[in-house]
Formats: C-alpha cells, sequence, structure tokens
C-alpha cells in the first residue's frame, strides 16, 4: 500500500515561482547590462563623474574672475532720440524751420510706434520709439537715413542733428561731487579739466558734470555807438555767426607741390575777436567799424541757473559741482570704478589740475550694488547648504547629506562656467534667477538622494542599480 505526501497549502494553478536577486521580491530592478550607452557614460563611469567634477569647479572659478560683472544686463531698447541745436533761435522758428522738417520724414519710418517731439530755445528734441519687435539695429540704420534725407530742408543756420540711441547702461555707475570754497571760475576749469582726464580712462564712455558754471565770451553791446554809427544788433550778430568758424577752401595742385587750404576763422583769443571788423562807414572806401568800438568784450561764467551744496556728517554746506561717470556697454562696472578712482587720486596730486583747497566725496558707486547682490547670493547658498546638510543627516545618513550639500555649490560653479563660455555677463538678472533656481535645486537633491538610500540600504540594489533606478524615477518632472 503505497502513500501519497499531499502539501497542505497547494499553489494554485499557474502560478510559477519567482526567482528573486539581491533579497527583494517583485521590485523592477534595473539591468545594467542592458542600460543605454548614454546612461552608463554619464551615470555608471566614475572617472567621467570626477573629470566632470573638476571641470565645473576649476570653470565656474575661472569664470567667475573674468566675467564682466555689472548691475543691470545690457538690454537693447527701441528707442532714440534726435537732437538739433541752433544757437539763438526762439522756439518758434526752430518748430518751423527744424522740428516738423524732420518729423515729416519721420513718420514714414518702417515698425515707428510714435515720435514725440519739443522745441525750446537754441535747440530741438524728437523722441522716436520703436515697436518692441523691431529689430533695433536695422531701426536705427533706417532712423539715420530719415535724417539725413531731412537734412537739407533744415535750415542752413542750424547745426547737424544728433542722434543718440536709448540704452539700458545710460545710467551712471559713479558719481562724486567736488567740493571747497573756491572761486567760481577756478572751480569751473577745474571741473572741466578732471572730466577732460576721466573720459579718457578706459571702459568710461561720458562724464556728465552738474552745477557747474562754464567759461562763456560776453559780448555787451554799446546801444548809444551803435545809433551813432547806424549799425543793427542784427548786423554783430550776423558777423560773428559768420566770421567764427573754420571751413576749407580749396586745393592748391601744380607739378611741385599740392597742398590743401583751408580758412581758419574761429576766434582763438579775446583780441582775435574784439578786432573783428563789423562793417564799413561810408561805402567801399570808409572807415572799417570794429567790435570793440561798439560792444564791451569780456571772458565771465554764463548765468548761474541753480546751486548746489554739500555737508558731510554734520558739516557746514559748501558749493559743489557733481559728475556722474557712464561706462562704455559691455565693460566691467568693478573695473571701471576702480580705474576712476585710481585717476581721481592721480589727479589729486597734480596741483595744475587739481586746485589747493578742494576735494571730492564719493555720492554714489555701483559696485557696492553688485557686490551686496553676490554677498546675498553666497549667503543663500551657504543656507541652502546647512539646510539640505542637516535636513539628510537626520532623516538618512551623513553620507548623502554631505553629497547633496557639496552638489549645490557645484552646480553654481557649473552655471557661472556655461554662463561665461556663452558670453553673458554675472549682472543683478542672473543673480535672481540663481536666487530662484535654488528652491528648486534642494528638493532635487534631496529627492535624489533618498532615491540613492532607498535603493542601496531598503531594496538592497547595487549602486549603479539603484543609480539607474533613481535617475529613471525622477527624470521627468
Amino acid at each position: 500500500m503505497s502513500s501519497k505526501l499531499v502539501s497542505s497549502n497547494p499553489k494554485p494553478e499557474g502560478l510559477q515561482d519567482k526567482i528573486h536577486h539581491n533579497g527583494h521580491n517583485g521590485h523592477d530592478v534595473p539591468d545594467v547590462n542592458r542600460a543605454s550607452g548614454l546612461a552608463k557614460f554619464f551615470f555608471l563611469k566614475t572617472v567621467f563623474g570626477i573629470l566632470l567634477i573638476v571641470l565645473l569647479t576649476l570653470g565656474g572659478l575661472m569664470g567667475y574672475q573674468s566675467m564682466v560683472k555689472e548691475a543691470d544686463p545690457d538690454v537693447e531698447i527701441p528707442m532714440a532720440i534726435v537732437t538739433t541745436s541752433w544757437p539763438g533761435a526762439d522756439p518758434e522758428t526752430i518748430e518751423t524751420q527744424v522740428t516738423d522738417k524732420i518729423e515729416k520724414e519721420l513718420k514714414s519710418l518702417k515698425g515707428l510706434k510714435k515720435v514725440e517731439s519739443a522745441s525750446f530755445n537754441g535747440f530741438s528734441q524728437i523722441s522716436v520709439e520703436f515697436q518692441a519687435n523691431a529689430n533695433v539695429q536695422e531701426s536705427m540704420a533706417l532712423l539715420r537715413q530719415k535724417v539725413d534725407d531731412a537734412e537739407p530742408e533744415i535750415n542752413s543756420e542750424a547745426n547737424q542733428p544728433n542722434i543718440e540711441q536709448i540704452s539700458a547702461q545710460d545710467v551712471p555707475i559713479f558719481s562724486i561731487a567736488l567740493y571747497g570754497n573756491l572761486d567760481p571760475a577756478v572751480f569751473s576749469r577745474a571741473a572741466e579739466d578732471i572730466q577732460e582726464r576721466l573720459e579718457k580712462v578706459s571702459g568710461v564712455r561720458e562724464v556728465n558734470v552738474a552745477g557747474q558754471r562754464k567759461e562763456v565770451i560776453n559780448v555787451q553791446l554799446i546801444p548809444s555807438r551803435m545809433i551813432t554809427l547806424g549799425i543793427s544788433p542784427t548786423t554783430v550778430s550776423d558777423r560773428l555767426r559768420v566770421a567764427n568758424q573754420d571751413m576749407p577752401w580749396d586745393q592748391i595742385e601744380n607739378e611741385q607741390i599740392g597742398a590743401q587750404v583751408r580758412l581758419y576763422g574761429r576766434f582763438r583769443t579775446l583780441e582775435d575777436l574784439r578786432s573783428l571788423p563789423i562793417t564799413r562807414l561810408g561805402g567801399s572806401y570808409g572807415r572799417v567799424v570794429r567790435l570793440d568800438e561798439v560792444a564791451l568784450v569780456r571772458r565771465d561764467l554764463e548765468r548761474e541757473k541753480s546751486r548746489a551744496f554739500i555737508s558731510w556728517q554734520g558739516s557746514e554746506f559748501e558749493p559743489t559741482v557733481s559728475m556722474d561717470v557712464v561706462k562704455v556697454p559691455g565693460s566691467d562696472s568693478i573695473n571701471v570704478i576702480e580705474k576712476t578712482l585710481e585717476e581721481l587720486e592721480s589727479l589729486k596730486q597734480d596741483l595744475n589740475v587739481w586746485p589747493f583747497g578742494m576735494d571730492y566725496r564719493i555720492t554714489y558707486r555701483q559696485d557696492e550694488e553688485i557686490h551686496d547682490e553676490q554677498n546675498n547670493l553666497i549667503i543663500n547658498v551657504i543656507q541652502a547648504v546647512v539646510g539640505v546638510f542637516i535636513i539628510l543627516f537626520i532623516a538618512l545618513t551623513w553620507r548623502e547629506a554631505i553629497i547633496a550639500g557639496l552638489s549645490i555649490p557645484l552646480t553654481f560653479l557649473g552655471a557661472i562656467f556655461l554662463l561665461w563660455l556663452g558670453g553673458y555677463t554675472l549682472n543683478n538678472m542672473i543673480l535672481y534667477g540663481m536666487v530662484i533656481a535654488l528652491g528648486l535645486l534642494v528638493d532635487v537633491f534631496i529627492l535624489m538622494m533618498e532615491g540613492m538610500h532607498d535603493g542601496l540600504f531598503v531594496e538592497g540594489l547595487t549602486f549603479n542599480q539603484a543609480a539607474l533606478k533613481t535617475v529613471r524615477t525622477y527624470a521627468a518632472p
């Protein structure tokens, strides 16, 4: 008699035993051998990972040292100002003979959004704005062409129109105030000399001066003499305008010599101006009347329009002249400010330029703002590193905490390296973007370390398997 051994818990029909590896059941274990070549290269090659870390670290440090640092990026603004000067002309004359002529040509510009104009004593100003999607360089070229087309229609006594494109870099990066109890004429001459020297500093586009009284030549007509001689003010004004200019005449060419003939008519000294012939009395053979017979000619300062004073830490108010430094677009603000300060200190030692009793105060410097923004970014990165380290140290282990903490500054160095290679500048917009991205980085590194920890210590996967599974799990947002 035979007996059978029957299991008390028979398997359901069709159910097959599964062979599990590494001590975990039913999990989706990545097959390292079947991974794509791209995945193996980027996630499983230890040598590549080490070289990438070294490259990003060194490249980020080099990029930070070499990148142009400025407050705002150089954004092209589709706007321009057309300015035409005409000394001595009243607003109504400028409106009809200058402003209207140019506006008529500008209204046919391609991509034009609006044109605004204003006429003042001595000059015309027209603001031109293009559509936001217009090509700025092409629009500026068309604007110059239209202004050139309008130039023959403008009164010949007006100066050539000047076109200036509006730029985000027009704001000053550095401002100083010159002060001291000096004679106004000495103060003004010193400000002009300093302005001229600072504009020669590498990276400086222009230096705008405010509060300065420029030196002018005053011609004060004597009414009694003009009535006696029968000369009108218009005659004197026209003669001054025509005479005070240099112009080419012609060329002399023969077998022995070739030369350019040029008339130097601009006044070089006060005596040249005083001896200017105004008219001739009694016909062609009459007496010549010169300017000093009908007018008083003297050197003076222009009429005072405003006054500026400075008081520093409770000191007495002193007269001041402010100077604003505007940099060349694309130049490093920090370097330009440092070079400007060096030039100022050099000028301060030159008694031919810097009069005794004058000093300066720095009222604004953009490099301090740039350093503050960079320091804020560094502080945020440090806070993020410490926060991630504490969270992962408590929740997981110290290894994951260190890896995630070091990954944050490494990522920022890599971003700076790529921005440097792309030719970007380190400005506030980029720094703000990095601060915003910091929150996303913290979440990503915490998730990645949690995935690696679960794969290694909970599921018992190998390092390569855990890496592939973590990347596969969190690759999609």
